[in-house]
């Protein structure tokens, strides 16, 4: 199955295929300059439907593709269209079919059997009439995307919460926090710290911290110096919501009844609005869970709370 694209890159691709260069050098001309949503569009080349079916597995963000029918055999480009929706499991590329011999792959049998999403006549194909196909095929892209990645944290959101309880110690319930921000916001590093409290009125404090591709020494002193230069910055941790911070993102952590409060930072990544919003609901659920926990704690009279070495 296709990845996740989480989140709209900085260009839109555009896969242009086609057998013949003089079609290559017309669409490059045709879309020379062309933006959609403040991104320019970047144009990568494919000769095969085998070459653009490898393409499609590399970078499975390509947002469009100008499918020619007939190259390497007469029905390369639409093999290629069911290998792309089927064994890559992409249902999200716009696919545009481009083709000199209409008879080949007749227009509404080939868009109900291929999943595509329009069809292009070369003989009729002026460069307005494909400036106009690209930019809705973008459009609709980049809406797909954007509902796709949306139910993708949802689902994340739903499932981890769902294994936050207030009976697991605390350590265990911001490892799961922890986890998930991380799903919804891949990042090199994550770090979360919450200061709370325990029965006899004493603080406490849980540090932990998550890494992929470091090994755990790198990796603590980097999350180390993150929990400094945060706990310095009180401007920053005062924030209402999820925000870019120095090379990341901090995500406020907040208990009702002010039983529990701290943050959650994502190092060398970036979240744009519909990322900020899943994390925002993640912190929240974060928020009663931690408060359910140490609400538990308190009225059991359990003192005796695990702590995460400082």
């Amino acid at each position: 199955m296709a990845s996740i694209v989480h989140k709209l890159p900085d260009k839109f691709r555009v896969l242009v295929v086609d057998d013949e260069p003089d079609v290559h050098a017309v669409t490059r001309l045709s879309l020379k300059g062309m933006k959609f949503d403040g991104r320019d569009i970047e144009l990568v080349s494919a000769r095969s439907g085998q070459e653009t079916v490898e393409t499609m597995r590399t970078h499975p963000d390509i947002a469009v593709i100008l499918l020619d029918v007939v190259m390497e055999k007469d029905t390369a480009g639409l093999d290629a269209c069911r290998e792309i929706r089927t064994a890559l499991g992409n249902r999200t590329v716009r696919i545009l079919l481009r083709t000199g011999q209409p008879g080949q792959a007749p227009e509404k049998q080939t868009i109900e059997s291929y999943d595509i999403d329009g069809y292009l006549p070369k003989a009729e194909l002026t460069s307005t009439r494909l400036y106009s196909a690209v930019r809705a095929a973008l459009k609709s892209w980049q809406e797909l995307v954007e509902l796709e990645r949306y139910r993708h944290y949802l689902a994340v959101i739903h499932q981890r919460t769902l294994a936050l309880h207030s009976y697991d110690p605390l350590p265990a319930t911001l490892s799961r926090v922890l986890e998930a921000a991380l799903e919804v916001c891949p990042a090199p590093l994550g770090v979360v710290e919450l200061n709370t409290f325990e029965q006899a009125g004493n603080p406490q404090r849980y540090f932990i911290h998550l890494a992929s591709g470091r090994d755990a020494r790198t990796a603590a002193a980097l999350a180390e110096e993150c929990r400094t230069r945060i706990d310095r910055d009180r401007v920053a941790r005062a924030g209402d919501g999820p925000r870019t911070y120095a090379d990341g993102v901090l995500v406020p952590l907040r208990a009702p009844r002010e039983l529990g409060s701290g943050w959650l930072f994502l190092s060398e990544t970036t979240a744009d609005g519909l990322a900020q919003t899943a994390l925002g609901l993640l912190a929240a659920h974060a928020g009663n869970a931690i408060y359910s926990t140490v609400a538990e704690k308190l009225l059991a009279g359990d003192d005796k709370v695990d702590v995460i070495a400082v």
